[in-house]
């Protein structure tokens, strides 16, 4: 009888031990899956498709281009749409000699339709590179912990995340645009404009004229 009972309890503490370990195991899962972007860090791989329903995934842009622009943005905030037009009008008026690519991931909202049409001739309407795609699901956004937007990751040709701007307040904002006038040259300029600044947080370097 004792050895039967001690067969039982040996029999329990085994199942238990096991449930604990798949538990810790999910939990390992769910925090890898969850990890909030970190700037130094590789920026999570993802597929999403775009505005023309073409299927985009970040990897494919890995070594592509000199700078990546990873653009998260809500379509019914208007400081998003707003961040994300000042951002195509500078590349527009500062025509940088280095490569880049822009994706956006918007955050639709329960019209995906409307936000579509509304976001369609942003894309459209300029020949800077820009990809906008569209996360119905929030698993993109839900991944990256993306808590404020406009949210702007600035990624490396090998695609680990170099900055990070998540405030866009009007000092995050000029030191945004401060350091993209530090890392891009003009092609209106003869020269380098970034010989004379220093990298820091707030930025040396003025943007261009307006900004």
């Amino acid at each position: 009888m004792q050895r039967k009972n001690y067969k039982n309890r040996n029999i329990t503490i085994s199942i238990l031990f096991i449930i604990l370990l798949i538990s810790a195991f999910s939990l390992l899962i769910n925090i890898q899956v969850l990890a909030q972007y970190k700037t130094g860090s590789p920026a999570a791989d993802f597929t999403l498709e775009s505005l023309d329903g073409e299927i985009y995934q970040l990897s494919q842009s890995n070594n592509k281009q000199d700078h990546l622009f990873l653009c998260f943005v809500k379509s019914d905030d208007a400081n998003s749409i707003n961040s994300l037009q000042n951002l195509i009008i500078y590349f527009e008026e500062y025509q940088p000699r280095e490569s880049y690519q822009i994706i956006t991931v918007v955050e639709p909202g329960q019209d995906i339709e409307k936000t579509k049409e509304q976001l369609l001739p942003l894309q459209e309407k300029t020949e800077i590179p820009i990809i906008i795609l569209m996360d119905n699901e929030n698993k993109v956004i839900e991944n990256y912990q993306i808590e404020r937007f406009p949210t702007f990751l600035l990624l490396r040709a090998d695609l680990n995340i170099h900055r990070a701007y998540d405030q866009f307040n009007t000092r995050e904002e000029r030191s945004f645009y401060q350091y993209l006038g530090f890392t891009f040259t003009s092609q209106k300029s003869s020269g380098s404009s970034s010989s004379d600044c220093d990298d820091d947080d707030d930025g040396i370097c003025p943007p261009p004229a307006g900004y």
